[in-house]
């Protein structure tokens, strides 16, 4: 099993960084990281040797687009001005040259393995949780999606899928797992299975407990299905209450797609905050999963606070670490 921290290259992370020495200290005892890329990183903090994982980049909505409802598209997005900022491109086949770039930066990295998230959801529906797309429909158009952009792939890059809790794969219905496994065209994949994303899917957990007791829940339902669990994205966050609150009084949405866009993206953190998942048990749901890469993956404010939690999980996993 590879150990693995989490990390971008966008710049208020890397600024963080002095030197290369200075990342490497915080992720002394893991493996390597598991990078995101938002721009070069021009100070080379980051060594390419200890990127194991790639984590791909993520449209938070773009079914619409994929099936050409393009008045579904205006509505959301506002104007084809944005349409073009937002995609890349007026045609659908703007996603697929996107997430193609995006493998050849994991080769570049020599990445083992890239991240895609597998979910789909209008800005708005993000805080009432009334979907208009279900999540066969998703899961269908993203395997469409995926046999595209790795139609010239040599399989040397593992693709890993990512559970989310809105529609797409979930962990929550074995059946739609099943579909999407069998629905795309190649032979190096498997599933990232992030802990807290799946903790999401149940508004009644209150403790970290009850949530290691659901996680194993849904990993029975899915029986032989678990054998396609490779990788694990290591976090907890118990956001119920607060996306019940939400859910009963939704803010007005922004008049702008910007304005909209700020808005999901701080209801995203309120909802997903990333952190360590220490209580008892946790180390025998890794123990029973074994994947061949574990990233502890938290979401913090510096380095103190990440090298905070990263010691907090550490503690919680005497026979890992």
């Amino acid at each position: 099993m590879k150990k693995m921290v989490n990390m971008t290259t966008s710049w208020d992370d890397l600024e963080r960084f002095e030197t290369t020495e200075d990342m490497l200290a915080l992720i002394d005892g893991f493996d390597g990281v598991e990078l995101m890329y938002f721009g070069e990183d021009e100070k080379s903090i980051i060594p390419k040797e200890r990127v194991i994982g790639f984590h791909m980049s993520y449209y938070p909505y773009w079914f619409d687009f994929w099936r050409g409802d393009r008045e579904a598209v205006l509505k959301e997005l506002d104007n084809e001005e944005n349409i073009v900022r937002y995609f890349g491109g007026r045609e659908r086949g703007a996603i697929v040259d996107h997430f193609k770039k995006d493998m050849e930066l994991a080769h570049r990295y020599g990445a083992e393995y890239a991240v895609f998230h597998v979910s789909d959801a209008r800005i708005e529906e993000s805080f009432t949780l009334k979907y208009r797309h279900g999540s066969a429909e998703v899961v269908d158009a993203t395997a469409e999606i995926l046999n595209e952009v790795l139609a010239d792939e040599d399989g040397s890059v593992a693709l890993m899928l990512e559970n989310l809790w809105q529609p797409g794969l979930t962990m929550t219905e074995p059946e739609v797992t099943a579909r999407l496994l069998e629905k795309i065209e190649y032979d190096n994949i498997g599933i990232m299975l992030d802990t807290g994303h799946l903790l999401h899917t149940n508004l009644d957990l209150k403790t970290q407990e009850e949530g290691l007791a659901y996680i194993h829940q849904q990993l029975d339902r899915h029986g032989e299905l678990c054998r396609h669990i490779r990788g694990m994205h290591l976090n907890q966050s118990l956001t119920g209450e607060y996306c019940k609150k939400t859910m009963a009084n939704p803010p007005k949405m922004g008049a702008t797609l910007e304005e909209r866009r700020m808005q999901m993206f701080s209801h995203a953190f309120a909802v997903d905050g990333h952190r360590p998942f220490t209580c008892p048990g946790v180390e025998d749901l890794i123990r029973r999963i074994d994947p061949e890469y574990l990233t502890c993956e938290f979401i913090t404010d510096d380095n103190k606070q990440h090298s905070g939690f990263l010691k907090e999980q550490k503690a919680t996993l005497p026979g890992l670490f």
